[in-house]
Protein backbone atom coordinates (compact mmCIF):
# COMPACT_ATOMS: atom_id res chain seq x y z
CA UNK A 1 0.00 0.00 0.00
CA UNK A 2 1.39 3.38 -1.03
CA UNK A 3 2.66 5.55 1.81
CA UNK A 4 2.84 9.25 0.91
CA UNK A 5 4.06 10.67 4.21
CA UNK A 6 7.65 9.54 3.86
CA UNK A 7 10.67 10.68 5.90
CA UNK A 8 11.65 12.82 2.91
CA UNK A 9 8.30 14.61 2.99
CA UNK A 10 8.58 15.11 6.77
CA UNK A 11 12.01 16.63 6.26
CA UNK A 12 10.52 19.25 3.94
CA UNK A 13 8.31 20.66 6.72
CA UNK A 14 9.45 24.12 7.72
CA UNK A 15 10.59 24.98 4.20
CA UNK A 16 10.03 28.62 3.22
CA UNK A 17 9.85 30.53 -0.07
CA UNK A 18 9.67 34.29 -0.49
CA UNK A 19 8.47 36.17 -3.56
CA UNK A 20 8.65 39.91 -4.14
CA UNK A 21 6.16 41.07 -6.76
CA UNK A 22 7.93 42.71 -9.73
CA UNK A 23 5.37 45.53 -9.90
CA UNK A 24 2.59 47.18 -7.87
CA UNK A 25 -0.73 45.35 -7.73
CA UNK A 26 -2.38 47.98 -10.02
CA UNK A 27 -5.90 49.25 -10.53
CA UNK A 28 -6.19 47.14 -13.69
CA UNK A 29 -5.64 43.91 -11.73
CA UNK A 30 -8.15 45.03 -9.12
CA UNK A 31 -10.78 45.90 -11.72
CA UNK A 32 -10.32 42.67 -13.67
CA UNK A 33 -10.65 40.54 -10.52
CA UNK A 34 -13.77 42.41 -9.41
CA UNK A 35 -15.39 41.79 -12.79
CA UNK A 36 -14.38 38.10 -12.76
CA UNK A 37 -16.10 37.44 -9.41
CA UNK A 38 -19.14 39.63 -10.09
CA UNK A 39 -18.18 42.44 -7.72
CA UNK A 40 -18.84 46.12 -8.39
CA UNK A 41 -15.67 47.51 -10.01
CA UNK A 42 -16.68 51.01 -8.90
CA UNK A 43 -16.36 49.92 -5.27
CA UNK A 44 -12.95 48.35 -5.78
CA UNK A 45 -10.60 50.93 -7.31
CA UNK A 46 -7.85 52.03 -4.94
CA UNK A 47 -8.33 49.03 -2.65
CA UNK A 48 -8.52 45.38 -3.76
CA UNK A 49 -11.30 42.93 -2.93
CA UNK A 50 -9.88 41.23 0.17
CA UNK A 51 -9.19 37.75 -1.22
CA UNK A 52 -7.43 38.94 -4.39
CA UNK A 53 -3.90 38.89 -2.98
CA UNK A 54 -4.46 35.37 -1.62
CA UNK A 55 -5.59 34.08 -5.02
CA UNK A 56 -3.47 35.75 -7.66
CA UNK A 57 -0.28 34.23 -9.07
CA UNK A 58 0.75 37.72 -10.19
CA UNK A 59 2.70 38.16 -6.96
CA UNK A 60 5.26 35.41 -7.62
CA UNK A 61 6.83 37.20 -10.60
CA UNK A 62 7.46 33.82 -12.22
CA UNK A 63 7.58 33.83 -16.01
CA UNK A 64 7.78 30.12 -16.88
CA UNK A 65 4.66 28.00 -16.20
CA UNK A 66 5.04 24.50 -14.80
CA UNK A 67 3.79 21.32 -16.50
CA UNK A 68 0.22 22.26 -15.52
CA UNK A 69 0.59 25.75 -17.06
CA UNK A 70 0.58 27.24 -13.55
CA UNK A 71 2.56 30.35 -12.56
CA UNK A 72 1.80 30.37 -8.84
CA UNK A 73 3.71 28.95 -5.91
CA UNK A 74 3.87 25.15 -5.74
CA UNK A 75 5.48 22.76 -3.28
CA UNK A 76 7.77 20.34 -5.10
CA UNK A 77 7.42 17.65 -2.48
CA UNK A 78 9.56 14.51 -2.76
CA UNK A 79 6.53 12.24 -3.08
CA UNK A 80 7.15 8.55 -3.83
CA UNK A 81 4.62 8.49 -6.72
CA UNK A 82 3.24 11.16 -9.08
CA UNK A 83 0.38 13.03 -7.39
CA UNK A 84 -2.17 15.68 -8.32
CA UNK A 85 -2.93 18.52 -5.92
CA UNK A 86 -6.46 19.69 -5.13
CA UNK A 87 -7.36 22.60 -2.84
CA UNK A 88 -8.87 21.54 0.47
CA UNK A 89 -9.64 24.96 1.92
CA UNK A 90 -8.29 28.24 3.21
CA UNK A 91 -8.32 30.42 6.31
CA UNK A 92 -7.70 34.07 5.41
CA UNK A 93 -7.07 36.81 7.98
CA UNK A 94 -6.94 40.39 6.77
CA UNK A 95 -5.03 43.14 8.56
CA UNK A 96 -5.45 46.01 6.11
CA UNK A 97 -6.76 46.28 2.55
CA UNK A 98 -4.22 45.88 -0.24
CA UNK A 99 -3.90 49.03 -2.35
CA UNK A 100 -3.30 49.38 -6.06
CA UNK A 101 0.18 50.83 -5.43
CA UNK A 102 1.35 48.12 -3.00
CA UNK A 103 4.37 46.07 -4.02
CA UNK A 104 3.60 42.86 -2.16
CA UNK A 105 6.04 40.38 -0.64
CA UNK A 106 4.73 36.84 -0.05
CA UNK A 107 6.41 34.34 2.26
CA UNK A 108 5.20 30.73 2.21
CA UNK A 109 6.02 28.24 4.98
CA UNK A 110 5.23 24.52 4.85
CA UNK A 111 3.75 23.79 8.28
CA UNK A 112 2.25 20.27 8.49
CA UNK A 113 1.45 17.04 6.65
CA UNK A 114 -0.93 14.21 7.53
CA UNK A 115 -1.71 11.01 5.65
CA UNK A 116 -5.28 9.74 5.37
CA UNK A 117 -7.30 7.28 3.29
CA UNK A 118 -10.15 8.08 0.96
CA UNK A 119 -13.40 6.09 0.90
CA UNK A 120 -11.85 3.53 -1.43
CA UNK A 121 -8.81 3.10 0.80
CA UNK A 122 -6.46 5.11 -1.41
CA UNK A 123 -3.72 7.27 0.06
CA UNK A 124 -4.23 11.01 0.50
CA UNK A 125 -1.67 13.48 1.82
CA UNK A 126 -3.11 16.57 3.52
CA UNK A 127 -0.54 19.35 3.56
CA UNK A 128 -0.90 22.73 5.24
CA UNK A 129 1.08 25.86 4.51
CA UNK A 130 0.89 29.49 5.57
CA UNK A 131 1.45 32.55 3.45
CA UNK A 132 2.13 36.04 4.79
CA UNK A 133 1.49 39.01 2.50
CA UNK A 134 3.13 42.32 3.33
CA UNK A 135 3.79 45.71 1.77
CA UNK A 136 6.93 47.26 3.18
CA UNK A 137 6.77 46.72 6.94
CA UNK A 138 2.97 46.32 7.00
CA UNK A 139 1.31 42.93 7.21
CA UNK A 140 -1.65 42.80 4.84
CA UNK A 141 -2.99 39.28 5.34
CA UNK A 142 -2.22 35.67 6.16
CA UNK A 143 -3.49 32.56 4.41
CA UNK A 144 -3.47 29.11 6.00
CA UNK A 145 -4.04 26.75 3.08
CA UNK A 146 -4.84 23.03 3.01
CA UNK A 147 -3.80 21.02 -0.04
CA UNK A 148 -4.77 17.44 -0.84
CA UNK A 149 -2.25 15.35 -2.77
CA UNK A 150 -3.63 12.21 -4.39
CA UNK A 151 -1.78 9.68 -6.56
CA UNK A 152 -2.54 10.29 -10.23
CA UNK A 153 -4.98 7.69 -11.52
CA UNK A 154 -8.23 7.20 -13.40
CA UNK A 155 -10.89 9.86 -13.08
CA UNK A 156 -13.24 9.33 -10.15
CA UNK A 157 -16.14 9.12 -12.60
CA UNK A 158 -15.43 8.14 -16.21
CA UNK A 159 -19.07 7.90 -17.24
CA UNK A 160 -19.77 10.12 -20.27
CA UNK A 161 -23.25 10.75 -18.86
CA UNK A 162 -21.66 12.53 -15.90
CA UNK A 163 -19.41 14.80 -17.95
CA UNK A 164 -19.61 18.51 -17.17
CA UNK A 165 -22.19 20.54 -19.04
CA UNK A 166 -20.18 23.40 -20.49
CA UNK A 167 -23.07 24.77 -22.56
CA UNK A 168 -23.24 28.56 -22.13
CA UNK A 169 -26.29 29.90 -20.26
CA UNK A 170 -29.37 30.33 -22.44
CA UNK A 171 -30.12 33.70 -23.97
CA UNK A 172 -31.22 36.09 -21.28
CA UNK A 173 -29.85 33.94 -18.44
CA UNK A 174 -27.18 35.83 -16.55
CA UNK A 175 -24.76 34.36 -14.00
CA UNK A 176 -26.46 36.64 -11.45
CA UNK A 177 -29.84 35.05 -10.63
CA UNK A 178 -32.99 36.53 -9.16
CA UNK A 179 -31.88 35.78 -5.59
CA UNK A 180 -28.58 37.53 -6.19
CA UNK A 181 -29.56 40.96 -4.81
CA UNK A 182 -26.70 43.46 -4.49
CA UNK A 183 -28.56 45.88 -2.20
CA UNK A 184 -26.93 46.03 1.28
CA UNK A 185 -29.12 45.00 4.18
CA UNK A 186 -29.89 47.69 6.77
CA UNK A 187 -27.95 47.22 10.03
CA UNK A 188 -31.03 46.03 11.95
CA UNK A 189 -31.32 43.14 9.48
CA UNK A 190 -27.81 41.95 10.39
CA UNK A 191 -28.79 40.62 13.79
CA UNK A 192 -27.96 37.09 14.99
CA UNK A 193 -30.11 34.36 13.48
CA UNK A 194 -31.06 36.23 10.32
CA UNK A 195 -30.14 34.90 6.90
CA UNK A 196 -28.17 37.11 4.53
CA UNK A 197 -29.18 37.32 0.90
CA UNK A 198 -27.79 34.34 -1.02
CA UNK A 199 -25.50 34.78 -3.97
CA UNK A 200 -26.35 32.56 -6.94
CA UNK A 201 -23.85 32.11 -9.74
CA UNK A 202 -23.78 29.86 -12.80
CA UNK A 203 -20.07 29.21 -13.39
CA UNK A 204 -19.71 28.38 -17.07
CA UNK A 205 -16.38 27.47 -18.63
CA UNK A 206 -15.84 31.06 -19.93
CA UNK A 207 -16.32 32.31 -16.34
CA UNK A 208 -13.63 29.90 -15.17
CA UNK A 209 -11.29 31.12 -17.90
CA UNK A 210 -11.99 34.77 -16.98
CA UNK A 211 -11.26 34.05 -13.31
CA UNK A 212 -8.06 32.22 -14.26
CA UNK A 213 -6.89 35.19 -16.30
CA UNK A 214 -7.77 37.62 -13.49
CA UNK A 215 -5.66 35.59 -11.04
CA UNK A 216 -2.84 34.75 -13.47
CA UNK A 217 -3.81 31.10 -12.94
CA UNK A 218 -3.81 29.10 -16.15
CA UNK A 219 -3.80 25.67 -14.52
CA UNK A 220 -5.14 23.21 -17.09
CA UNK A 221 -7.31 21.47 -14.48
CA UNK A 222 -9.77 24.35 -14.92
CA UNK A 223 -10.30 24.23 -18.70
CA UNK A 224 -8.61 21.20 -20.32
CA UNK A 225 -10.83 18.12 -20.00
CA UNK A 226 -8.19 15.60 -21.11
CA UNK A 227 -5.65 17.06 -18.66
CA UNK A 228 -8.24 17.10 -15.85
CA UNK A 229 -8.92 13.41 -16.40
CA UNK A 230 -5.20 12.63 -16.36
CA UNK A 231 -5.08 14.24 -12.91
CA UNK A 232 -7.99 12.09 -11.72
CA UNK A 233 -10.80 14.63 -12.05
CA UNK A 234 -13.98 13.74 -13.98
CA UNK A 235 -14.01 17.09 -15.85
CA UNK A 236 -12.56 20.61 -15.64
CA UNK A 237 -13.15 21.88 -12.11
CA UNK A 238 -13.84 25.33 -10.71
CA UNK A 239 -10.86 26.66 -8.76
CA UNK A 240 -11.64 26.16 -5.06
CA UNK A 241 -10.40 29.66 -4.29
CA UNK A 242 -13.00 31.12 -6.64
CA UNK A 243 -15.64 29.78 -4.26
CA UNK A 244 -13.90 31.64 -1.44
CA UNK A 245 -14.01 34.84 -3.48
CA UNK A 246 -17.74 34.35 -4.03
CA UNK A 247 -18.31 33.82 -0.30
CA UNK A 248 -16.45 37.08 0.38
CA UNK A 249 -18.57 38.88 -2.20
CA UNK A 250 -21.73 37.41 -0.68
CA UNK A 251 -21.07 38.76 2.81
CA UNK A 252 -19.61 42.09 1.67
CA UNK A 253 -22.56 42.97 -0.54
CA UNK A 254 -24.91 42.15 2.35
CA UNK A 255 -23.08 44.59 4.63
CA UNK A 256 -22.18 47.25 2.08
CA UNK A 257 -19.15 49.57 2.25
CA UNK A 258 -19.66 50.18 5.98
CA UNK A 259 -17.99 46.84 6.81
CA UNK A 260 -14.71 45.17 5.97
CA UNK A 261 -13.84 41.50 5.95
CA UNK A 262 -11.30 40.54 8.61
CA UNK A 263 -11.48 36.74 8.36
CA UNK A 264 -12.78 34.11 5.94
CA UNK A 265 -12.36 30.40 6.57
CA UNK A 266 -13.82 27.63 4.41
CA UNK A 267 -13.38 23.94 3.55
CA UNK A 268 -13.99 22.51 0.10
CA UNK A 269 -16.01 19.28 0.38
CA UNK A 270 -16.78 18.41 -3.24
CA UNK A 271 -15.67 19.66 -6.66
CA UNK A 272 -17.73 22.03 -8.78
CA UNK A 273 -17.78 21.44 -12.52
CA UNK A 274 -18.10 23.88 -15.37
CA UNK A 275 -21.71 24.82 -16.02
CA UNK A 276 -22.96 24.16 -12.50
CA UNK A 277 -24.79 26.80 -10.45
CA UNK A 278 -23.49 27.51 -6.98
CA UNK A 279 -25.49 29.18 -4.22
CA UNK A 280 -23.61 30.92 -1.40
CA UNK A 281 -25.78 31.17 1.73
CA UNK A 282 -25.23 32.43 5.24
CA UNK A 283 -26.79 33.10 8.61
CA UNK A 284 -25.67 35.79 11.03
CA UNK A 285 -23.99 34.02 13.96
CA UNK A 286 -23.06 37.02 16.13
CA UNK A 287 -23.58 40.77 15.89
CA UNK A 288 -22.48 43.69 18.07
CA UNK A 289 -21.22 47.25 17.82
CA UNK A 290 -17.83 46.05 16.51
CA UNK A 291 -19.14 43.95 13.65
CA UNK A 292 -20.75 40.61 12.91
CA UNK A 293 -19.94 37.03 11.95
CA UNK A 294 -21.64 34.74 9.45
CA UNK A 295 -21.86 30.96 9.17
CA UNK A 296 -21.65 30.16 5.45
CA UNK A 297 -21.97 27.34 2.96
CA UNK A 298 -21.97 26.75 -0.79
CA UNK A 299 -24.32 24.30 -2.46
CA UNK A 300 -24.87 22.90 -5.94
CA UNK A 301 -28.46 21.73 -6.00
CA UNK A 302 -28.87 19.67 -2.83
CA UNK A 303 -25.15 18.96 -2.47
CA UNK A 304 -22.92 20.81 -0.01
CA UNK A 305 -19.70 21.69 -1.82
CA UNK A 306 -18.23 24.14 0.73
CA UNK A 307 -18.81 23.68 4.48
CA UNK A 308 -18.05 24.57 7.14
CA UNK A 309 -17.33 28.19 6.28
CA UNK A 310 -17.17 31.30 8.43
CA UNK A 311 -16.68 35.03 7.93
CA UNK A 312 -15.95 37.81 10.42
CA UNK A 313 -16.60 41.43 9.47
CA UNK A 314 -15.80 44.64 11.30
CA UNK A 315 -17.59 47.95 10.94
CA UNK A 316 -15.35 50.49 9.26
CA UNK A 317 -14.10 53.32 11.47
CA UNK A 318 -16.12 56.52 11.17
Amino acid sequence: MTQLLTPEVRAALGSTYTYVAPEPLSRASIRYFALAVGADPQRWRDEAPPTLICETAQLTGQAVPDENSYLGHTWELPLPVPCAMFRGGNDYRFERPARFDDVITTTWTLTDATERRDRAGGALLLVTAEARYSAGDELLATNAETMIFRPVGPAADDSPDEAADTTPPAAGEEPRGPADDTTPLPPHRLSAGRAIRPLRRCIALPDMVAYGAATWDWHRLHYDEAHARRLGAPAPLVDGQMLGALLAECVLRSAGPAARLVRLSYRNRAPVRAGETVVCSGTIATSDDAGFSVDLSVTVGEQLVVAPAFAQLAWAAG
